[in-house]
């Protein structure tokens, strides 16, 4: 089981912070983690071409991700849900290295 399957919940990581989920404020980047999950879960097993494909969307959703959480205000207390994106994109690069290089 690589790293990225062990990092990623099972459900949405917003499942054990059900208040956080629900605040109007972070609904969009709500929506963003939800699709990285979705996206990241996606590319698991692909090969070739569709591997390919699936890593552009995933760098695509990052980039949205990243998008909405500099739009925060800095007030918001969100740094569980920051430090778990970088927990997913340092799982995401290592399987793309493992993926793409076959070591």
């Amino acid at each position: 089981m690589s790293k990225l399957e062990k990092t990623l919940p099972r459900g949405s990581w917003f499942d054990d912070a059900p208040r956080l989920s629900e605040r109007e404020d972070i609904g969009d980047l709500v929506i963003a983690v939800s699709q990285l999950e979705a996206d990241l879960t996606g590319i698991l097993g692909r090969n070739g071409r569709a591997l390919s494909a699936g890593l552009r969307v995933v760098d695509a959703q990052f980039a949205e991700v990243d998008n909405e959480l500099r739009r925060l205000d800095p007030e918001v207390n969100i740094e569980r849900l920051r430090v778990y994106v970088e927990e997913l994109r340092a799982a995401y690069r290592e399987y793309v290295t493992v993926r793409t290089t076959g070591n």
